[in-house]
């Protein structure tokens, strides 16, 4: 895989964001049209491609909001930025804390964490299952859907480790564990041992969910929270 690409499918909002691009051309043919005709004077046309112009870019780069991978390394693309890690500098790919300018959105959102102990946040983050009963600000980033989010996760952290397989091919090295003192985790909190997901029926899923959700709150300790997760998992 040389050429950089999504390893998951679009959610809604993308989704929407390429249609958008693809409408922003209508208009755009129809303002030519106009001007050479002369039906449109210079200023007016002016004005109104400038801001055909800034609505194209805005939604081109909406279109590709996202976690890109390829086989030299990762790459996050937000709707200002976009920055780009070797698969040799990434330590762990992980849920956090969603934060737009410091401030805590309430949300997980996916984290790429580097060797060196920085982190980069990326614009991919979990979204309510009931997105009408809430407010909250996308502020270009995505939200999608709970069972999406982990497919994704699920996906990226997939990708990490071929990496690190082909690496310590190449090198004769083993492979590297996980970052130290942070165990592997899921999107719906640290400190939970990963699964496959496939494998856990839907009463254990629904357990685990609960009981992850009892255990951000506070009401289950870390122990507490290791053995009633081993419990599930012992469950045929």
């Amino acid at each position: 895989m040389r050429r950089w690409q999504r390893p998951y499918s679009l959610d809604i909002a993308t989704a929407f964001a390429v249609l958008g691009l693809v409408a922003v051309a209508v208009p755009a043919v129809v303002l030519v049209i106009m001007y050479v005709r002369g039906e449109l004077p210079a200023p007016v046309a002016i004005l109104f491609g400038v801001w055909l112009a800034a609505g194209t870019v805005g939604t081109a780069r909406h279109a590709m909001l996202g976690v890109y991978v390829s086989d030299g390394g990762i790459r996050s693309r937000s709707l200002l930025h976009t920055t780009t890690v070797p698969w040799a500098s990434v330590a762990e790919i992980h849920s956090g804390t969603a934060t737009i300018a410091g401030l805590d959105m309430g949300r997980l959102a996916i984290v790429i964490e580097r060797t060196d102990g920085t982190r980069v946040q990326t614009p991919l983050q979990r979204g309510d299952l009931f997105r009408p009963f809430t407010f909250r600000p996308e502020l270009g980033r995505l939200a999608t859907w709970p069972e999406h989010y982990d497919e994704i996760l699920a996906t990226l952290r997939a990708h990490h480790r071929d990496a690190q397989r082909r690496q310590a091919v190449s090198t004769g090295l083993p492979a590297q564990p996980p970052a130290a003192g942070r165990p592997s985790t899921s999107s719906a909190g640290a400190g939970r041992a990963r699964t496959t997901h496939d494998a856990l029926s839907a009463d254990q899923r629904r357990d685990m969910h609960a009981l992850i959700r009892q255990h951000e709150r506070g009401a289950v300790t870390d122990a507490e929270f290791a053995a009633e997760l081993a419990k599930i998992h012992e469950i045929d």
